[in-house]
Protein backbone atom coordinates (compact mmCIF):
# COMPACT_ATOMS: atom_id res chain seq x y z
CA UNK A 1 0.00 0.00 0.00
CA UNK A 2 2.99 2.60 0.70
CA UNK A 3 4.50 2.15 -2.46
CA UNK A 4 0.88 2.87 -4.01
CA UNK A 5 0.50 5.51 -2.08
CA UNK A 6 3.76 6.82 -3.21
CA UNK A 7 2.91 6.84 -6.83
CA UNK A 8 -0.40 8.23 -6.19
CA UNK A 9 1.66 11.50 -3.93
CA UNK A 10 4.14 11.99 -6.82
CA UNK A 11 1.11 11.99 -9.77
CA UNK A 12 -0.71 14.33 -7.47
CA UNK A 13 2.06 16.51 -7.35
CA UNK A 14 2.93 16.36 -11.08
CA UNK A 15 -0.46 17.11 -11.83
CA UNK A 16 -0.42 20.00 -9.48
CA UNK A 17 2.88 21.24 -10.84
CA UNK A 18 1.39 21.00 -14.22
CA UNK A 19 -2.27 22.26 -13.46
CA UNK A 20 -0.61 25.18 -12.16
CA UNK A 21 1.84 26.05 -15.10
CA UNK A 22 -1.55 25.54 -17.04
CA UNK A 23 -3.08 28.03 -15.24
CA UNK A 24 -0.80 30.77 -15.57
CA UNK A 25 0.32 30.30 -18.85
CA UNK A 26 -3.78 31.12 -19.50
CA UNK A 27 -3.78 33.77 -17.01
CA UNK A 28 -0.65 35.29 -19.25
CA UNK A 29 -2.36 34.93 -22.63
CA UNK A 30 -5.91 36.29 -21.46
CA UNK A 31 -4.05 39.41 -20.30
CA UNK A 32 -1.58 40.08 -23.17
CA UNK A 33 -4.88 40.01 -25.16
CA UNK A 34 -7.20 41.99 -23.44
CA UNK A 35 -4.18 44.74 -23.25
CA UNK A 36 -3.37 44.11 -26.87
CA UNK A 37 -6.87 44.04 -28.49
CA UNK A 38 -9.51 45.62 -25.73
CA UNK A 39 -7.96 47.90 -23.45
CA UNK A 40 -4.13 49.07 -22.10
CA UNK A 41 -3.53 47.49 -18.38
CA UNK A 42 -1.29 50.13 -17.27
CA UNK A 43 0.76 47.87 -14.88
CA UNK A 44 0.63 45.58 -17.32
CA UNK A 45 2.16 47.36 -19.45
CA UNK A 46 4.45 48.79 -17.38
CA UNK A 47 6.11 45.01 -15.82
CA UNK A 48 6.53 44.44 -19.75
CA UNK A 49 8.33 47.40 -20.68
CA UNK A 50 10.62 46.66 -17.99
CA UNK A 51 11.24 42.95 -18.28
CA UNK A 52 10.98 42.44 -22.05
CA UNK A 53 14.48 43.68 -22.92
CA UNK A 54 15.96 40.93 -20.60
CA UNK A 55 13.05 37.96 -21.51
CA UNK A 56 14.01 39.04 -25.58
CA UNK A 57 17.87 38.90 -25.25
CA UNK A 58 17.08 35.72 -23.54
CA UNK A 59 13.87 34.03 -25.71
CA UNK A 60 15.41 35.18 -29.03
CA UNK A 61 19.00 36.24 -29.44
CA UNK A 62 20.88 33.58 -27.11
CA UNK A 63 18.57 30.37 -28.92
CA UNK A 64 21.15 29.65 -30.90
CA UNK A 65 23.18 29.23 -27.42
CA UNK A 66 20.56 27.55 -25.41
CA UNK A 67 19.85 24.79 -28.47
CA UNK A 68 23.59 24.48 -28.64
CA UNK A 69 24.23 23.72 -25.13
CA UNK A 70 21.17 21.39 -24.85
CA UNK A 71 22.82 19.13 -27.68
CA UNK A 72 26.04 19.52 -26.26
CA UNK A 73 24.01 18.11 -23.00
CA UNK A 74 22.71 15.54 -24.80
CA UNK A 75 25.86 14.45 -26.03
CA UNK A 76 27.64 14.30 -23.00
CA UNK A 77 24.91 12.58 -21.05
CA UNK A 78 25.31 10.07 -24.15
CA UNK A 79 28.14 9.56 -23.45
CA UNK A 80 27.74 9.07 -19.61
CA UNK A 81 24.99 6.47 -20.03
CA UNK A 82 26.79 4.16 -22.52
CA UNK A 83 30.32 4.17 -19.82
CA UNK A 84 27.49 3.48 -17.04
CA UNK A 85 25.31 0.89 -19.41
CA UNK A 86 29.24 -0.68 -20.02
CA UNK A 87 30.25 -0.44 -16.51
CA UNK A 88 27.29 -2.03 -15.00
CA UNK A 89 28.22 -5.41 -16.89
CA UNK A 90 31.19 -5.29 -14.13
CA UNK A 91 30.48 -3.11 -11.45
CA UNK A 92 26.46 -3.35 -10.98
CA UNK A 93 25.98 -0.76 -8.44
CA UNK A 94 28.47 2.10 -9.75
CA UNK A 95 27.24 1.72 -13.24
CA UNK A 96 23.43 1.15 -12.57
CA UNK A 97 23.81 4.92 -10.65
CA UNK A 98 26.00 6.42 -13.02
CA UNK A 99 23.38 5.63 -16.10
CA UNK A 100 21.02 6.38 -13.88
CA UNK A 101 21.95 9.58 -13.43
CA UNK A 102 22.56 10.66 -17.42
CA UNK A 103 18.98 9.24 -17.43
CA UNK A 104 17.76 11.64 -14.70
CA UNK A 105 19.75 14.08 -16.87
CA UNK A 106 18.55 13.48 -20.22
CA UNK A 107 14.65 14.24 -18.74
CA UNK A 108 15.28 17.16 -17.38
CA UNK A 109 17.18 18.68 -19.79
CA UNK A 110 14.11 17.79 -22.17
CA UNK A 111 12.01 19.54 -19.70
CA UNK A 112 14.36 22.76 -19.85
CA UNK A 113 14.49 22.41 -23.75
CA UNK A 114 10.89 22.21 -24.41
CA UNK A 115 9.37 24.83 -22.08
CA UNK A 116 12.21 27.15 -23.23
CA UNK A 117 11.23 26.45 -26.47
CA UNK A 118 7.12 27.28 -25.43
CA UNK A 119 7.99 30.31 -24.46
CA UNK A 120 10.62 31.17 -27.15
CA UNK A 121 7.29 31.26 -29.26
CA UNK A 122 6.02 35.03 -27.66
CA UNK A 123 9.61 36.39 -28.07
CA UNK A 124 10.07 35.28 -31.61
CA UNK A 125 10.69 38.63 -33.58
CA UNK A 126 10.61 36.70 -37.09
CA UNK A 127 6.75 36.40 -36.37
CA UNK A 128 3.76 38.68 -36.28
CA UNK A 129 2.58 38.96 -32.80
CA UNK A 130 -0.81 37.61 -33.73
CA UNK A 131 1.32 34.35 -34.93
CA UNK A 132 3.00 34.00 -31.85
CA UNK A 133 -0.12 33.96 -29.41
CA UNK A 134 -1.90 31.54 -31.72
CA UNK A 135 0.75 29.34 -31.65
CA UNK A 136 1.36 29.75 -27.82
CA UNK A 137 -2.40 29.01 -27.22
CA UNK A 138 -2.24 25.65 -29.46
CA UNK A 139 0.88 24.52 -28.22
CA UNK A 140 -0.28 25.14 -24.22
CA UNK A 141 -2.33 21.74 -24.08
CA UNK A 142 1.04 19.60 -25.26
CA UNK A 143 3.00 21.78 -23.52
CA UNK A 144 1.20 20.97 -20.31
CA UNK A 145 0.92 16.87 -21.02
CA UNK A 146 4.62 16.56 -21.90
CA UNK A 147 5.88 18.28 -18.50
CA UNK A 148 3.43 16.20 -16.38
CA UNK A 149 4.76 13.20 -17.96
CA UNK A 150 8.25 14.56 -17.90
CA UNK A 151 7.70 15.29 -14.51
CA UNK A 152 6.61 12.07 -13.23
CA UNK A 153 9.23 10.75 -15.44
CA UNK A 154 11.94 12.84 -13.77
CA UNK A 155 10.31 11.36 -10.09
CA UNK A 156 10.86 8.15 -11.23
CA UNK A 157 14.54 8.52 -12.19
CA UNK A 158 15.11 11.07 -8.70
CA UNK A 159 14.00 8.21 -6.32
CA UNK A 160 15.69 5.42 -7.97
CA UNK A 161 18.97 7.33 -8.35
CA UNK A 162 18.34 8.29 -4.75
CA UNK A 163 17.92 4.90 -3.48
CA UNK A 164 20.74 3.32 -5.24
CA UNK A 165 23.26 5.65 -3.62
CA UNK A 166 21.78 5.22 -0.14
CA UNK A 167 22.31 1.29 -0.59
CA UNK A 168 25.79 1.34 -1.75
CA UNK A 169 27.28 -0.16 1.40
CA UNK A 170 24.73 -2.79 1.60
CA UNK A 171 25.90 -3.67 -1.68
CA UNK A 172 29.65 -3.62 -0.77
CA UNK A 173 29.75 -5.13 2.92
CA UNK A 174 26.14 -7.04 3.63
CA UNK A 175 25.13 -8.17 0.12
CA UNK A 176 22.39 -10.84 0.85
CA UNK A 177 23.29 -14.63 -0.33
CA UNK A 178 21.10 -15.91 -3.21
CA UNK A 179 20.17 -19.16 -4.26
CA UNK A 180 18.68 -19.87 -8.11
CA UNK A 181 16.31 -23.32 -8.56
CA UNK A 182 14.93 -24.32 -11.63
CA UNK A 183 11.74 -26.04 -11.70
CA UNK A 184 10.83 -26.82 -15.13
CA UNK A 185 10.29 -23.84 -17.25
CA UNK A 186 10.60 -21.83 -14.04
CA UNK A 187 13.69 -20.44 -12.89
CA UNK A 188 13.45 -18.75 -8.65
CA UNK A 189 16.31 -16.62 -7.61
CA UNK A 190 15.79 -16.97 -3.85
CA UNK A 191 17.34 -14.20 -1.78
CA UNK A 192 18.05 -14.53 1.62
CA UNK A 193 16.85 -10.74 2.36
CA UNK A 194 13.87 -8.43 4.42
CA UNK A 195 14.12 -5.71 1.35
CA UNK A 196 11.17 -5.93 -0.94
CA UNK A 197 12.66 -7.54 -3.65
CA UNK A 198 12.57 -4.23 -6.28
CA UNK A 199 14.49 -2.48 -3.63
CA UNK A 200 17.58 -1.63 -5.00
CA UNK A 201 20.45 -4.41 -4.00
CA UNK A 202 17.66 -7.58 -4.34
CA UNK A 203 16.99 -5.84 -7.70
CA UNK A 204 20.81 -5.77 -8.55
CA UNK A 205 21.21 -9.12 -7.64
CA UNK A 206 18.50 -10.19 -9.86
CA UNK A 207 19.99 -7.74 -12.83
CA UNK A 208 23.18 -9.84 -12.39
CA UNK A 209 22.05 -13.72 -13.18
CA UNK A 210 19.66 -12.11 -15.52
CA UNK A 211 22.40 -10.57 -17.33
CA UNK A 212 24.56 -14.22 -17.62
CA UNK A 213 21.57 -15.39 -19.41
CA UNK A 214 21.46 -12.46 -21.75
CA UNK A 215 19.11 -10.13 -20.73
CA UNK A 216 19.18 -6.51 -20.60
CA UNK A 217 21.45 -4.66 -17.43
CA UNK A 218 19.17 -2.39 -17.21
CA UNK A 219 16.23 -4.36 -17.16
CA UNK A 220 14.59 -2.39 -14.50
CA UNK A 221 14.43 0.89 -16.39
CA UNK A 222 13.69 -0.64 -19.47
CA UNK A 223 10.69 -2.15 -18.08
CA UNK A 224 9.52 1.66 -17.68
CA UNK A 225 10.70 2.48 -21.40
CA UNK A 226 8.47 -0.56 -22.28
CA UNK A 227 5.39 0.07 -20.50
CA UNK A 228 5.29 3.32 -22.03
CA UNK A 229 5.22 1.61 -25.11
CA UNK A 230 2.33 -0.92 -24.13
CA UNK A 231 0.19 2.16 -23.54
CA UNK A 232 1.18 3.87 -26.57
CA UNK A 233 -0.22 0.44 -28.37
CA UNK A 234 -2.99 -0.05 -26.22
CA UNK A 235 -4.26 3.89 -26.57
CA UNK A 236 -2.88 5.24 -29.86
CA UNK A 237 -2.59 2.01 -32.60
CA UNK A 238 -5.49 0.23 -34.45
CA UNK A 239 -4.11 -1.85 -37.12
CA UNK A 240 -2.97 -5.28 -35.93
CA UNK A 241 0.48 -5.55 -38.18
CA UNK A 242 1.33 -1.82 -36.61
CA UNK A 243 0.84 -3.46 -32.70
CA UNK A 244 2.95 -6.51 -33.82
CA UNK A 245 5.77 -4.36 -34.78
CA UNK A 246 5.96 -2.38 -31.98
CA UNK A 247 5.30 -5.39 -29.80
CA UNK A 248 8.52 -7.30 -31.59
CA UNK A 249 10.19 -3.72 -30.65
CA UNK A 250 10.24 -4.63 -27.22
CA UNK A 251 11.29 -8.07 -27.71
CA UNK A 252 8.14 -10.28 -28.04
CA UNK A 253 8.78 -12.71 -30.74
CA UNK A 254 5.62 -12.93 -32.57
CA UNK A 255 4.88 -15.09 -35.69
CA UNK A 256 2.76 -14.53 -39.11
CA UNK A 257 -0.35 -13.50 -38.88
CA UNK A 258 -0.84 -13.25 -35.22
CA UNK A 259 -3.63 -10.74 -34.15
CA UNK A 260 -3.15 -9.32 -30.61
CA UNK A 261 -6.23 -7.35 -29.61
CA UNK A 262 -6.53 -3.76 -28.00
CA UNK A 263 -5.52 -3.37 -24.76
CA UNK A 264 -3.40 -6.73 -24.68
CA UNK A 265 -0.89 -5.83 -21.30
CA UNK A 266 2.62 -8.02 -22.17
CA UNK A 267 4.71 -8.19 -19.11
CA UNK A 268 7.05 -4.89 -19.38
CA UNK A 269 9.74 -6.62 -17.36
CA UNK A 270 10.62 -9.20 -19.06
CA UNK A 271 8.90 -9.21 -22.41
CA UNK A 272 11.12 -11.41 -24.54
CA UNK A 273 9.75 -14.42 -23.08
CA UNK A 274 6.71 -14.23 -24.84
CA UNK A 275 6.20 -16.22 -28.08
CA UNK A 276 3.16 -16.16 -30.52
CA UNK A 277 3.77 -18.50 -32.78
CA UNK A 278 1.94 -18.06 -36.73
CA UNK A 279 -1.56 -18.01 -36.86
CA UNK A 280 -1.97 -17.77 -32.85
CA UNK A 281 -3.45 -14.20 -30.68
CA UNK A 282 -5.27 -13.13 -28.50
CA UNK A 283 -8.48 -11.54 -27.20
CA UNK A 284 -8.79 -7.85 -25.74
CA UNK A 285 -7.56 -7.16 -22.32
CA UNK A 286 -5.19 -10.31 -22.03
CA UNK A 287 -2.54 -10.39 -19.60
CA UNK A 288 0.56 -12.19 -20.19
CA UNK A 289 3.03 -12.57 -17.27
CA UNK A 290 6.69 -13.87 -17.22
CA UNK A 291 7.57 -13.03 -13.75
CA UNK A 292 6.14 -13.30 -10.45
CA UNK A 293 7.70 -11.28 -7.41
CA UNK A 294 4.44 -12.28 -4.81
CA UNK A 295 5.66 -15.49 -3.65
CA UNK A 296 5.59 -17.12 0.05
CA UNK A 297 9.31 -16.38 0.61
CA UNK A 298 9.24 -12.23 0.77
CA UNK A 299 12.77 -12.14 -1.44
CA UNK A 300 12.15 -14.39 -4.39
CA UNK A 301 11.82 -13.76 -7.76
CA UNK A 302 10.47 -16.46 -10.32
CA UNK A 303 10.04 -15.67 -14.07
CA UNK A 304 9.21 -18.35 -16.96
CA UNK A 305 8.13 -18.51 -20.67
CA UNK A 306 5.08 -18.36 -22.35
CA UNK A 307 4.78 -19.94 -25.47
CA UNK A 308 1.04 -19.51 -27.65
CA UNK A 309 1.78 -22.06 -30.29
CA UNK A 310 0.55 -22.11 -33.62
CA UNK A 311 -3.43 -20.97 -34.03
CA UNK A 312 -3.91 -20.70 -30.37
CA UNK A 313 -6.13 -18.41 -29.19
CA UNK A 314 -6.77 -16.89 -26.15
CA UNK A 315 -10.30 -14.95 -24.99
CA UNK A 316 -10.60 -11.85 -23.90
CA UNK A 317 -9.56 -10.56 -20.30
CA UNK A 318 -7.60 -13.95 -19.43
CA UNK A 319 -4.66 -13.79 -17.57
CA UNK A 320 -1.53 -16.06 -18.62
CA UNK A 321 0.96 -16.89 -15.74
CA UNK A 322 4.58 -17.48 -16.24
CA UNK A 323 5.96 -20.92 -17.57
CA UNK A 324 3.22 -21.71 -19.40
CA UNK A 325 2.98 -23.10 -22.83
CA UNK A 326 -0.73 -23.04 -25.02
CA UNK A 327 -1.00 -25.78 -27.14
CA UNK A 328 -1.49 -25.74 -31.13
CA UNK A 329 -4.83 -25.48 -32.52
CA UNK A 330 -6.55 -24.44 -28.51
CA UNK A 331 -8.92 -22.17 -27.59
CA UNK A 332 -9.24 -20.72 -24.34
CA UNK A 333 -12.79 -19.25 -22.90
CA UNK A 334 -12.27 -15.48 -22.01
CA UNK A 335 -11.62 -14.54 -18.48
CA UNK A 336 -9.71 -17.58 -17.85
CA UNK A 337 -6.92 -17.67 -15.25
CA UNK A 338 -4.59 -20.41 -17.71
CA UNK A 339 -1.55 -21.07 -14.63
CA UNK A 340 -0.52 -24.59 -16.56
CA UNK A 341 0.48 -25.73 -20.04
CA UNK A 342 -2.55 -26.55 -22.11
CA UNK A 343 -2.23 -29.79 -24.37
CA UNK A 344 -2.81 -29.06 -28.38
CA UNK A 345 -6.16 -28.95 -30.19
CA UNK A 346 -8.04 -28.34 -26.67
CA UNK A 347 -11.10 -26.19 -25.58
CA UNK A 348 -10.08 -24.81 -21.79
CA UNK A 349 -11.40 -22.16 -19.71
CA UNK A 350 -12.10 -21.23 -16.19
CA UNK A 351 -10.39 -20.28 -13.28
CA UNK A 352 -7.97 -21.96 -13.17
CA UNK A 353 -8.31 -23.03 -16.79
CA UNK A 354 -9.36 -26.77 -17.39
CA UNK A 355 -9.72 -28.58 -19.95
CA UNK A 356 -13.19 -28.76 -20.77
CA UNK A 357 -12.82 -31.10 -24.45
CA UNK A 358 -10.59 -32.18 -27.38
CA UNK A 359 -11.32 -30.47 -30.37
CA UNK A 360 -13.10 -33.11 -33.55
CA UNK A 361 -11.17 -34.15 -36.52
CA UNK A 362 -12.97 -31.15 -38.26
CA UNK A 363 -12.71 -29.03 -35.50
CA UNK A 364 -8.87 -29.69 -36.15
CA UNK A 365 -8.96 -29.14 -40.20
CA UNK A 366 -10.79 -25.58 -39.64
CA UNK A 367 -8.33 -24.57 -37.04
CA UNK A 368 -5.14 -25.80 -39.12
CA UNK A 369 -5.21 -23.11 -41.49
CA UNK A 370 -2.29 -22.41 -43.54
CA UNK A 371 -1.98 -18.79 -44.93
Amino acid sequence: MSEVSGKMKFWTKGFIFSFIFLVLNTFLIVLILINRIFFSIPWIASIYTFIRPWLLTFFYNYTILVYAGAFIAYAILLIIYVFGYNLAKAKHMTGSIIYVFSLLGFVFVTFMASHYAYFSILFNQDLTLNTRLMLFILFLPITFALGLFLFLINADFLIFFKDLVKARKIWRKNRPKFTIEEKGKMTHINIETDEFIFSPVPMLIIAQYLQSKGFSVSWFVRGAFNHLISLIITYLTGWPRARNALFRFTGMKIGKNCHISQKAIPDPILPELIEFEDGSGCGIGVKLLTHNAMNLQHGSFSFGPIKICKNARIGAYSVVLPGVTIGEGSIIGANSLISEDIPPFSIAFGSPAKVIRQLTEEEKKLVDKQY
